[in-house]
């Protein structure tokens, strides 16, 4: 694994990010780890990584767990049920 300062890494982001085969690289700043650059290749990985940190989808997700916790959900059967009938 490649080690860079945070100052080599800025200096030097243009050139790692489009750099063939690239492998991961350690940021380090007074010596010590602080962050990770790592190549995204994999599609599925990407779209994860996008749903991951999708504040959006994170207010959805919350909305609905507050929404069941009232006892404001739908039973599982009656889910499929509506999707079912939409079609």
């Amino acid at each position: 694994m490649k080690m860079l300062t945070v100052i080599e890494a800025k200096e030097r982001l243009q050139e790692i990010l489009h750099e063939p085969g690239s492998e991961q690289i350690l940021i380090l700043q007074d010596g010590e780890p602080i962050g990770l650059l790592s190549p995204l290749t994999d599609p599925v990985e990407i779209e994860r990584l996008k749903m991951a940190f999708s504040a959006q989808l994170h207010a959805i997700l919350a909305e609905g767990r507050r929404e069941i916790a009232e006892g404001n959900g739908i039973r599982h059967d009656d889910f499929w049920k509506d999707l079912d009938d939409d079609e």
